[in-house]
């Protein structure tokens, strides 16, 4: 039987061979008990009402029959989503089912879609999963030749979180591919002997490099992005010193596992050792996680005039000084009577009168 036995069922068990491959058995017990169960199962939302509920059926009843000490195939489940596109559509003039059109057969602008082949216009269709039947598929080798691997994969990870489906966006893709550019740059400004300090950039790189190792492990990965984008924009602002050194490599190390191929490039560039896929996790100073400095939010009868910035735990004294030298905080009082001060330690001074 052709129809299911090597699709269905297949599936249903294939992860117990990968685990254990005897040659005069579907797979050896006392292997599979070493690797199962899988801890993270990722997958669209038709796997996950599919292939994972018969995986799920075919595992318990293998432990029904002995063959096997555990009823959950998979630990975890992370539902993903998908790739969307608008779709191009005309009637069929012979009558059926309408005529769908790929992207690339199309010219798209403000006033609508028409067929590049005849300038004929065409439907712009809603943004729905890309399909083979509806044609709103981009070539993936089209995409890859124009911007590169990394630049597609920093787009799919970067432009909304994972389980959320991806409206897919040729001018995204250019703002990624702009990004690796960036980075290029910066590695080439990449000084291992520069000296001097700079207190504000070290901290920021030890806090990204914790932050984005968190959004990995909870599959984050756009906040991983997102936070990249800004130790990228501060290093880019920073004076050479030591601490802009070590920001740009913190930022090849933190990138590789979204854009490998800068990363392992940039790696060898800047004199890495071996391969930067096998190369330790940066290591974090815990000392430069905690902010030095704070942002107090100063207020007049309950309206914001000021921010200000002052040392973490400043005394209540400290900070009603500093929220009354304010000039706008003043002129805001104009000479009336204050009645009273509420302050909230690292966070707020309200002015009362």
């Amino acid at each position: 039987e052709t129809d299911t036995l090597d699709t269905f069922t297949n599936s249903s068990w294939y992860f117990l061979r990968f685990a254990s491959q005897p040659a005069d058995k579907p797979f050896d017990a006392e292997e599979v008990a070493k690797w199962l169960p899988v801890e993270q199962y990722i997958g669209g939302i038709e796997h996950a009402i599919l292939h994972l509920l018969y995986a799920r059926f075919w595992t318990r009843a293998l432990q029904h029959m002995g063959h096997v000490g555990f009823a959950e195939p998979f630990a975890s489940l992370f539902t993903q989503g998908m790739v969307t596109h608008e779709t191009y559509s005309r009637p069929n003039p012979a009558g059926g089912k309408e005529i769908f059109f790929t992207p690339e057969e199309v010219d798209r602008d403000g006033n609508g879609a028409k067929l590049k082949s005849d300038g004929s216009a065409v439907t712009i269709g809603r943004v729905i999963k890309m399909s083979k039947s509806k044609k709103n598929v981009v070539d993936p080798d089209t995409i890859i030749a124009e911007y590169g691997a990394d630049a597609v994969r920093w787009f799919m990870l970067s432009d909304s979180p994972p389980e959320r489906d991806l409206p897919w966006s040729e001018a995204g893709i250019e703002g990624c591919w702009r990004f690796v550019q960036r980075v290029w740059r910066l590695v080439g400004q990449h000084d291992g002997g520069a000296q001097g300090e700079d207190k504000d950039l070290a901290r920021k790189t030890h806090q990204t490099i914790a932050a984005v190792a968190e959004d990995i492990e909870a599959l984050s990965f756009n906040k991983a992005v997102a936070r990249l984008y800004e130790l990228t924009n501060a290093a880019e602002k920073a004076k050479p010193s030591a601490a802009r050194s070590e920001a740009i490599r913190a930022i090849i190390q933190l990138v590789s596992p979204m854009m490998p191929h800068l990363a392992e490039e940039a790696w060898q560039t800047i004199g890495g050792e071996g391969l930067l896929a096998e190369a330790a996790w940066p290591e974090v100073d815990p000392a430069l996680l905690v902010d030095d400095e704070v942002t107090i939010a100063v207020q007049h009868m309950g309206k914001l005039r000021d921010t200000l910035t002052a040392p973490k735990g400043s005394a209540k004294e400290d900070l009603e000084a500093l929220a009354l030298a304010s000039e706008k905080v003043q002129r805001s009082i104009d000479g009336a009577d204050i009645r009273k001060i509420i302050v909230v330690p690292d966070r707020l001074v309200n002015i009362v009168t």
